[in-house]
């Protein structure tokens, strides 16, 4: 009897075996876990590293495109420059006058001097289009001077800061306040006066800067009335008296007859598209048109090209016109063209520019904020 407790108790005591799992149980994980990484390896191949890949081939393109451009925009700042130098630093700037002997010669020059701001233009426009053109291609890809030629194209298409311009000129000549409005209110009411301004003008007075120069005195002071009490209305104050109005109507005048050249972000564009052709002899897809061409096409009746053409014409720098806004567009231009040389000179690509240029880029740069900074004063 103790010998069968016993034997029952050791059989109590000894642990019971664990089944194994069935061999299909871990085939089916084995079968899952392989599918699973069979399916990320196939999403990392197919769409990961093929965007990567993608993307360094973009980025590649991108560089290649560039540096494709880069030397002819380059050599086009260059001669930009060299004729900025000679108007700001070496003073030579009696050929922007269209009545200054030799007549031919001067009238080269001045077309010679559009032609290589043109040609700038189109250098920039053919590099984007290339650029556009790209798979996935950016309509604004960063390039190492995108910022300098950013603000070249900010010198010829911008006019907000002559619009306020003109407004702080006139409400200072009326004595009307200006400080209560912020930098915003100045600048809406600024472009809300211009188009008061030309409606008082019948539309006249962007086509023609001298209209309303050439007014009988009645109707100059009509129009100064206008004007004077919409400024009053919209800033809160109290109009000027008549008597202000009638001493200071020439002076007003003067402030309200302006001459500008602005060549608008999109009409850019199209000069661009116009000096532009295809090139099947270079690696690039475009080239630049001659001289003879471009002579033509200032003769066009495209408003681009019309504004371009008398951009330069008659600026007088030995007196300069308070009310020819041309004369700042001109300077902005040339620094902001002395800056992309400048800049491609700090980059891989400083063999690009010679030392001499580069010399007189920043000689220029430093005549015109000294000019600029007179010229604010």
């Amino acid at each position: 009897m103790a010998a069968l407790t016993r034997a029952a108790v050791q059989a109590s005591s000894t642990p019971l075996p664990v089944a194994a799992p069935p061999a299909s149980s871990m085939v089916v994980w084995a079968a899952i876990i392989g599918a699973t990484s069979a399916l990320l390896v196939s999403i990392l191949k197919d769409y990961l590293f093929e965007r990567l890949k993608e993307r360094r081939v973009r980025e590649q393109s991108e560089a290649t495109v560039y540096r494709q451009y880069l030397a002819p925009l380059s050599e086009s700042c260059e001669k930009i420059v060299w004729r900025s130098k000679e108007i700001f630093i070496d003073k030579r700037h009696a050929f922007l006058k269209t009545s200054t002997l030799p007549l031919d010669f001067n009238a080269y020059k001045r077309i010679s001097t559009l032609y290589r701001i043109a040609t700038l233009i189109g250098w920039i426009r053919g590099m984007n289009l290339e650029l556009r053109a790209l798979p996935r291609g950016k309509t604004n890809v960063a390039t190492p001077i995108s910022k300098q030629i950013a603000a070249f194209q900010k010198a010829l298409a911008d006019g907000p800061h002559v619009e306020l311009h003109r407004l702080t000129r006139l409400s200072a000549l009326w004595g009307i306040d200006l400080t209560r409005l912020d930098q915003t209110c100045q600048a809406a009411l600024a472009m809300r006066f211009e188009v008061e301004a030309h409606t008082a003008t019948e539309g006249k007075l962007k086509s023609d800067p001298d209209h309303l120069r050439s007014l009988p005195v009645d109707k100059k002071l009509e129009i100064c009335r206008r004007l004077a009490a919409y400024l009053a209305k919209e800033t809160g104050g109290k109009a000027p008296d008549d008597d202000v109005v009638r001493e200071t109507v020439e002076r007003a005048v003067g402030g309200l007859s302006y001459r500008e050249a602005l060549l608008y972000r999109d009409w850019q564009d199209a000069l661009g598209d116009a000096m532009i052709e295809r090139d099947p002899d270079s690696v690039r897809r475009f080239r630049i048109i001659g001289y003879e061409k471009f002579t033509r096409l200032l003769e066009t009746d495209a408003p681009w090209f019309a504004v371009l053409s008398r951009s330069i014409d008659d600026i007088d720098f030995d007196e300069i016109d308070p009310s020819d806004f041309r004369s700042q567009q001109l300077r902005d231009l040339s620094a902001a063209v002395a800056s992309i040389l400048i800049g491609i000179a700090g980059t891989k690509d400083a063999s690009l520019v010679d030392a001499t240029t580069l010399e007189a880029a920043a000689g220029l740069q430093k005549a015109i904020a000294e000019a600029t900074q007179t010229a604010g004063a």
